[in-house]
């Protein structure tokens, strides 16, 4: 990393290009180029390091691809090996919270013996099993009615302990995913959590991974759920920032949006350009009123009211905002959404996910 920093640095024109939209780089910095020369000679301290939201916005702005996100994320690593700096900033909660996630109390499969798709899993994800578990079991009722044989796994893609630079437990807790799909045969994963797409993307490979609203895209809605939203009032459509990249998810969503008959609006900075949420990074654990500020900030770059995403810790950061933030599953499959998320506390949140899980072990094979 040295020496691709000394290469930063040349390249650096200090247009500040980096910094519009940037969570932290203004916090910390009025030239990007004199921060990179600082670099060359010690690495950044740890509350920068841990004020990263690792968005990818830095890279995809700069004309020269310079990467701060990189420089962050490996100062987060070396960082990560004295356990004292990473409680510092909060790494208490995320063991407790991967812990948890990993244990038998929330996490559990369920596989399917016949049909076409047997080979497939659904995999929700956390933050939308902690919101809804009657969301992830309608999602996924729809998606055996289409895909016989589907199966469904509630578990934790690793994603907290990464980002905070514990490389060597994150292996463990991919390990154990890995071990899991394996056991359940899955080739295929479908998820709804973009973080998860991303995660085993990365880290998987061998995995073929499917982002939900591709496959809702390819498999079409239900019946009900066509043009029920054209009298609705206009949101404004957040794009999560991990699947930056991801163009034919960014596509297929407003597919689903335009079915569906929701009026929307683009944020200016949208897709490949869109603004971390306040959520990423674990920065609200990490930088609470920087992540708060984030979040501001996003909501208020639209006059629209409501704020639609396809990512629920989205969603919350929306909220947490200032506007109303809404997940795109539920304007699908939820008739009774009363178009405001109810505020949930961490208790409930972990009752959400204990009940989702009961909900899939009860669950009967289609033999």
């Amino acid at each position: 990393m040295e020496n691709k920093i000394k290469a930063y640095e040349r390249e650096c024109v200090d247009c500040r290009s980096c910094m519009k939209g940037c969570p932290m780089l203004y916090s910390f910095t009025i030239s990007p180029k004199k921060l990179l020369t600082k670099f060359t000679t010690e690495i950044p301290s740890s509350q920068m390091a841990f004020s990263c939201a690792n968005c990818g916005l830095c890279a995809h702005t700069c004309p020269h691809d310079i990467d701060f996100g990189a420089i962050f994320t490996a100062s987060k690593k070396n960082y990560a090996e004295d356990k004292k700096v990473l409680k510092k900033y909060g790494y208490g909660g995320v063991i407790f919270h991967q812990k948890s996630s990993f244990s038998k109390l929330f996490s559990t499969t369920k596989k399917f013996t016949t049909g076409e798709y047997t080979h497939m899993a659904f995999m929700p994800g956390c933050a939308l099993s902690s919101y809804s578990p009657s969301l992830v079991h309608t999602v996924f009722n729809y998606l055996q009615s289409k895909c016989s044989g589907i199966g469904i796994i509630q578990q934790c893609c690793g994603t907290p302990t990464r980002v905070m630079g514990d490389m060597a437990q994150f292996k463990i807790y991919h390990s154990q995913l890995e071990a899991d799909l394996d056991k359940m045969g899955a080739t295929t994963v479908v998820t709804a959590c973009e973080n998860c797409f991303m995660s085993i993307k990365t880290y998987a490979p061998h995995i073929k991974i499917v982002s939900l609203y591709s496959l809702l895209a390819q498999i079409g809605l239900p019946e009900s759920a066509k043009d029920r939203h054209k009298n609705t009032l206009k949101m404004a459509l957040h794009d999560p920032c991990p699947t930056r990249y991801e163009k034919e998810i960014h596509k297929d969503v407003r597919t689903l949006l335009a079915q569906i008959g929701l009026p929307f609006e683009e944020f200016k900075q949208n897709r490949e350009k869109t603004l971390c949420c306040g959520s990423g990074g674990m920065l609200e654990l990490t930088n609470s009123a920087l992540a708060h500020e984030q979040m501001r900030t996003r909501a208020n770059q639209t006059e629209c009211e409501s704020i639609v995403s396809y990512c629920q810790s989205c969603a919350e950061s929306m909220s947490h905002g200032g506007k109303n933030g809404v997940h795109l599953l539920d304007l699908i499959f939820n008739p009774t959404f009363e178009m405001k998320q109810k505020e949930q506390g961490t208790l409930k949140k972990w009752y959400n996910r204990f009940t989702s899980r009961q909900m899939i072990s009860a669950l009967k094979d289609n033999t």
